[in-house]
């Protein structure tokens, strides 16, 4: 049996991973050239800005070592330029890590999915913040059935389904549509990638704001219905617009 690592696979170990966890983003650098790599990192938060901003992030370095001038202008990158709150530093390199602790961060050797998990581009699994871990993830859907509480929110490359309700102070950030089984009160940004073909689906649908794409709305709190009537909003002629949602019967 061959023991040689195929072109696919080298290419994929030399890219920046993006990826979930229960306690927000990790961003993993390869070995490589630093400025290459910081580049390259930011494109990819560049390309989708608004998918990433606000983002709690954890960064392990690997075996990059790096001087405080280099480690404060790669941290002001993240927060200034990109908008990331960067809770920790993982990085194999003591002097870089010291310089770490001076920016009142978290530090260690190695982030815990990096030495659990094989990786994977991008992000595999939901940023949940402040949520536990008890989410599902088909394909390019993540089922979370849970209540959101205040200061809570959940981000994904894809669509979000709960089956809970979301209270307000919480959000949801989703690149595809956003269907929430219950009330939705918090802050829901569905397409956050700019595609404005998504929709936001709920039971009672009482959001605090709702973004699809660029464009912003809000649901009305004062609606005259006995009983909560499932809603859709979606981007009609610019603006965002809210209906009863339809049920398409079949047979």
């Amino acid at each position: 049996m061959s023991n040689s690592v195929s072109e696919e696979e080298t290419e994929t170990l030399n890219k920046i991973i993006i990826k979930g966890g229960k306690d927000g983003l990790l961003i993993s650098i390869p070995d490589g050239n630093w400025v290459e790599l910081l580049q390259q990192l930011s494109e990819i938060l560049e390309k989708d800005k608004n998918f990433w901003i606000g983002a709690s992030a954890s960064v392990d370095l690997g075996n990059h070592s790096l001087d405080e001038i280099q480690l404060n202008r790669f941290y002001e990158m993240l927060i200034k330029r990109h908008h990331l709150i960067i809770s920790a530093i993982y990085s194999k390199d003591e002097a870089t890590r010291s310089f770490a602790e001076k920016l009142k961060l978290k530090v260690g050797k190695v982030h815990p999915l990096m030495q659990t998990q094989a990786p994977n581009i991008i992000q595999d699994a939901p940023i949940v913040s402040g949520v536990s871990n008890s989410s599902s993830n088909t394909s390019n859907a993540t089922y979370i059935k849970q209540t959101l509480r205040s200061g809570q929110t959940v981000r994904f490359d894809g669509n979000v389904i709960v089956y809970g309700d979301t209270n307000p102070g919480s959000e949801i950030i989703a690149s595809g549509d956003i269907i929430v089984i219950g009330t939705l009160r918090g802050i829901a940004h569905a397409g956050a990638k700019g595609n404005e073909n998504c929709q936001v689906v709920a039971t009672n649908l009482k959001a605090t704001q709702i973004r699809i794409g660029s464009v912003i709305g809000m649901s009305s709190d004062e609606k005259n219905q006995s009983l909560p009537v499932p809603e859709v909003a979606s981007v009609v002629d610019g603006k965002i617009y809210i209906s009863p949602l339809k049920v398409k019967r079949t047979g």
